[in-house]
């Protein structure tokens, strides 16, 4: 969609088959599909996110081994952050580093439970920096997950697409 290559997350470790398992970046959040395995090139990535709703907390692991923790903004009650599996398919510049999504944004594959469109897209969710680091820690977006701009550039450094990220309650 902004010219990011097309990525899936794939489901399980049995790659052996004509058939690859994979997590779709479409509505419902948590829908799967299979993929010929020879149209696509499998790579292995040992990064991972966790993201922990109720203690406002994200840990990037690379390899098992935390790298990155730091305190994040969440959803609200009336547009709340939706638990589950995803992956990160796209990352984006915003045009204003000052603006409401900060330095960096990763497009996820999930998207809102409440919005079905959003700021003219279709409601997705992301990870993005913010002008508002005041309010990392708080329930303050609309299903989003918000960083500071020194945590989102680090990010942006080190994780590739397709990298899988775990949204808990």
């Amino acid at each position: 969609e902004h010219g990011a290559p097309l990525v899936f997350l794939v489901d399980g470790q049995d790659r052996s088959g004509m058939w690859l398992p994979v997590h779709l970046p479409v509505r419902p959040n948590g829908s799967t599909g299979f993929v010929r395995a020879a149209d696509v090139e499998v790579v292995q990535n040992d990064f991972r996110i966790v993201v922990e709703l109720a203690a406002h907390q994200l840990t990037v692991s690379q390899g098992g081994t935390p790298i990155i923790e730091a305190p994040i903004g969440v959803g609200t009650e009336d547009t709340p952050t939706p638990g589950g599996i995803y992956y990160i398919k796209e990352l984006l510049q915003p045009p204003d580093p000052n603006g409401p999504y900060g330095t960096h944004a990763y497009g996820l594959s999930g998207f809102s439970n409440e919005l079905t469109e959003f700021n003219g897209g279709e409601g997705v969710i992301g990870i993005h920096g913010t002008n508002e680091p005041e309010a990392i820690g708080t329930d303050v977006s609309h299903g989003c997950i918000r960083v500071t701009n020194d945590i989102i550039d680090q990010m942006a450094e080190v994780l590739p697409l397709g990298t899988p990220v775990e949204i808990r309650e």
